[in-house]
């Protein structure tokens, strides 16, 4: 015979679920309801956790589209802002752009479950690969063919990505 939770037969149950999601410490939740720490993990781990799940699907359900809208518009814009900065020969705006376009669209496909961290790492070979990127790297190396500090700066920075 299982025993009867002492949480779910508790009088403040609904509090203590929102102190236990809020993750309030358990001697803090113990000492305010006179509960047991034990008692206070078993229920989380065997009555909460599958709500808090489903809870959270349910939430992820009707938010996550919006998100995807929102981080699909955010790419249409650095598009734009990649393409004028190739346009104007801003080099370092043309790197920092596609660096944050890198970023989006690898975190639109995370969410979307269709890049793994091989994949991240595939998509990053794939554009310092890129011959607009060795333009890029060329044109800035020039830039700072006189500030030999900031030259081995930037080929630091820029060997990280390889």
């Amino acid at each position: 015979m299982s025993r009867t939770c002492t949480i779910c037969s508790h009088p403040a149950r609904e509090t203590i679920d929102a102190s236990l999601v809020r993750r309030v410490p358990y001697r803090n939740i113990s000492k305010r309801f006179g509960v047991s720490g034990t008692a206070l993990s078993r229920h989380l781990n065997d009555h909460l956790a599958e709500y808090v799940q489903q809870a959270l699907a349910t939430y992820g359900e009707e938010k996550g589209i919006g998100v995807l809208e929102k981080l699909s518009g955010i790419v249409e814009r650095l598009e734009a802002f990649l393409d004028k900065a190739e346009a104007n020969e801003d080099g370092l705006g043309f790197r920092a752009t596609a660096a944050e376009l890198r970023k989006q669209l690898e975190l639109i496909s995370k969410l979307q479950g269709e890049l793994t961290q091989e994949g991240a790492t595939t998509v990053t070979i794939a554009i310092v690969e890129h011959p607009d990127y060795r333009r890029l790297e060329e044109i800035i190396f020039r830039a700072l063919e006189h500030h030999h500090q900031a030259r081995w700066d930037v080929a630091g920075a820029l060997k990280e990505l390889e």
